[in-house]
């Protein structure tokens, strides 16, 4: 493979580039494009500019929250990776509208997919209507088509406008639908991995009513009132932004997932990206420098015996606001690595176990190589001290009180399921009983009529030890009991 990156600003970059490829077929050359500049005039000359110069390549391109390029971070610029490979061939589509994703998926793989395809490159418009986009019927679309193809992409970004987002490639643009490349062949090795950094924060809630993306109740309560209660008026007037420090974190096939909400209802209920389910539980996350340097450590190690010879890292906008420039404490690392690009997005597509989830507040990682058998020698590599950040006092004392809080939650659940479980063994007597006034039997719910220490032990927890009181042992025992 031949992988390399490029800011571009003129043609005259796209022609040097050119000269780094080697003269092999086009069709094994895949352009990814990552712009910074949501402009459809913009993006159109820049399609010409590609097509004059790679005739037959397949372009895949999209619109951006920010833009990734060789470990470091860019804003409303334009980056270009360059893959060329030598076994492996490319094909590209595009669908150029998205009212139904779910066909727009199908659409897209019938367009791509081959039976020898191992990847797909996903990108999907990120806005529609003023709200972001739920991707998971356009994942579903693919799924159905090809449950074992592992897919990797994001939807697109408007620099957090949320007002109008593009994809593209080669044959055209859209405002309203998304775009693919497939990667075909038997050479290529690939690696995904995903980041969430995200910890979940507090004790477990039950999202009591929800249609769709919106949440209208926790625990019987407004969804925005449950973030004002917990974590204070400050956060719940600052609903949606706010949000995006406090995700929902909700466990799904064994995956655990963070989403943020994006609007707040007049109701108090907030809608989020994508759907939760009544009766899912959910908890609040954080987030914090040593868990994203944590996090980082452990990419590295994932990726550092891989070989790879380009990475494309799909990262989520919420995560770079959050982080601010932290972000790149997960960023540059890999860039130790191999050539990476990518973007920051209103949400990633990822795959794992045979399923593909639609994620958010989430740094997705996928790994290219097409190195032959002789050549595949792994490479030990350990991550640069200067990307271990020492852990500062500030730290120390945050971690301190996560356990502190976590430990709170963790024994206040334990004590409730103690006293559910206790409560559980306690029957009570309530309501009208039907005695016998003569011989004190009690009447069942069948009819039946039953000793009163029977009825009494069937419902309770009592149990009877017989004895006899002063009054019946003088008319039993008259005797013994004989005044002198």
């Amino acid at each position: 493979m031949i992988c390399f990156n490029i800011q571009y600003n003129a043609k005259t970059d796209l022609l040097e580039a050119r000269k780094k490829l080697s003269p092999a077929s086009y069709r094994q050359l895949l352009i990814s494009v990552f712009c910074g500049v949501p402009h459809e005039g913009y993006i159109l000359d820049l399609i010409d500019a590609l097509t004059a110069v790679f005739p037959e390549a397949a372009v895949l391109g999209t619109t951006t929250a920010g833009e990734i390029m060789d470990g470091g971070v860019l804003d409303q610029k334009t980056v270009i990776a360059f893959s060329q490979f030598q076994n492996t061939w490319v094909c590209s589509g595009l669908v150029k509208e998205n009212n139904d994703l779910y066909q727009t998926g199908r659409q897209l793989a019938a367009q791509t997919v081959q039976a020898d395809t191992q990847v797909a490159f996903v990108f999907g418009c990120g806005i529609k209507d003023g709200g972001a986009i739920n991707g998971e019927p356009l994942l579903a679309g693919f799924h159905n088509t090809r449950p074992d193809l592992l897919i990797a992409g994001a939807q697109a970004g408007d620099n957090g406008q949320a007002r109008r987002t593009f994809v593209f490639t080669q044959d055209g643009i859209t405002d309203c639908g998304a775009a693919a490349a497939s990667l075909s062949g038997t050479s290529l090795t690939i690696q995904n991995h995903y980041n969430l950094s995200w910890v979940p924060l507090g004790r477990e809630m039950v999202v009591t009513h929800a249609q769709g993306p919106i949440v209208h109740t926790i625990d019987k309560k407004p969804a925005k009132e449950v973030y004002a209660h917990y974590l204070g008026e400050n956060v719940g007037e600052r609903l949606p932004h706010s949000a995006a420090e406090f995700p929902l974190m909700v466990d799904r096939h064994g995956m655990q997932l963070a989403r943020h909400a994006n609007r707040v209802l007049p109701d108090g209920s907030l809608a989020f990206m994508a759907p939760f389910h009544t009766g899912e539980k959910v908890r609040f996350a954080f987030c914090h420098t040593q868990l994203v340097a944590e996090s980082a450590r452990h990419t590295f190690d994932v990726f550092a015996s891989h070989n790879a010879e380009a990475i494309f890292i799909f990262s989520c906008l919420s995560r770079k606001w959050v982080l601010g420039k932290d972000i790149e404490l997960e960023l540059a690392p890999l860039g130790e690595l191999a050539p990476t690009a990518g973007f920051f997005s209103y949400g990633e597509y990822y795959s794992r176990n045979g399923r593909n989830h639609f994620l958010s507040q989430t740094m997705t990682v996928l790994a290219l190589s097409e190195k032959l058998p002789t050549d595949n020698k792994i490479r030990d590599r350990q991550l640069p001290p200067r990307y271990q950040p020492p852990e500062t006092k500030q730290i120390q004392d945050l971690k301190a009180l996560h356990r502190l809080v976590e430990t709170s939650a963790n024994e206040r659940e334990q004590l409730i399921e103690e006293l559910q479980a206790a409560l559980a063994e306690i029957k009570t007597l309530r309501g009208l009983i039907p005695i016998c006034a003569s011989c004190k039997k009690v009447r069942d719910d069948k009819g039946y009529w039953n000793k009163i220490e029977e009825y009494i032990q069937n419902h309770t927890g009592a149990q009877f030890t017989h004895g006899i009181c002063p009054d019946c042992a003088k008319e039993l025992y008259a005797e013994v009991f004989k005044e002198d």
